[in-house]
């Protein structure tokens, strides 16, 4: 597979991109378990720091997450660019305007 060539497409979250591009090949040999499991991680931390009511550590424990987000789409093998129109399609056509209704599913289906 060719390297991706870094662009502006994920505006702030280009450089978390860019930052895990250099262990591309042993990203994509991850199984889908190991973003399962490296989010669960992060979650925990982010509880230990509110515990220890550091809001400024649990933020860049919530940015890891978006960092295994984006590299669990690149194991999905999008690009940014590609990761960028996905996002703006899912927050238009699922999102906006539906945040009540998504709430209410996952009450109901899911007791959260």
């Amino acid at each position: 597979m060719e390297k991706a060539i870094a662009t502006p497409e994920l505006g702030p979250f280009q450089d978390m991109w860019d930052a895990w591009e250099e262990v591309r090949g042993e990203l994509l040999n991850k199984p889908l378990s190991h973003y399962r499991r490296a989010t669960e991680i992060q979650f925990d931390e982010l509880e230990e720091h509110l515990g220890m009511d550091d809001r400024a550590a649990a933020a860049r424990e919530a940015t890891d997450v978006i960092s295994i987000a984006l590299n669990l789409l690149r194991w999905l093998e999008y690009t940014p660019a590609e990761i960028s129109d996905i996002a703006r399609s899912r927050a238009a056509e699922r999102m906006q305007g539906q945040t009540p209704e998504i709430l209410e599913k996952y009450h109901q289906v899911y007791r959260i």
